[in-house]
């Protein structure tokens, strides 16, 4: 039904991973003061670095860079 090959699992342990460290140290460039996750946006308040889209670029980044380093393209 679905293959799931080495390079999918590392790359799923590596956005789990990061998940969980980002998370946990709730950088001020994606969380308020209260701890609550940061809107994207430009305006005070807001940032062009949300948690959501930092997350989704270090999985798929992670992904394409364990495909590329074995040629499996």
């Amino acid at each position: 039904m679905l293959d799931f090959d080495s390079h999918l699992i590392t790359a799923l342990i590596i956005y789990l991973v990061a998940c969980y460290v980002l998370y946990s140290y709730k950088h001020e460039k994606m969380f308020t003061e209260s701890g609550d996750f940061k809107t994207f946006g430009l305006h005070k308040d807001e940032t062009v670095f949300p948690y959501w889209l930092v997350t989704t670029l270090i999985g798929l980044s992670g992904y394409y860079l364990l495909v590329m380093r074995n040629n499996h393209i």
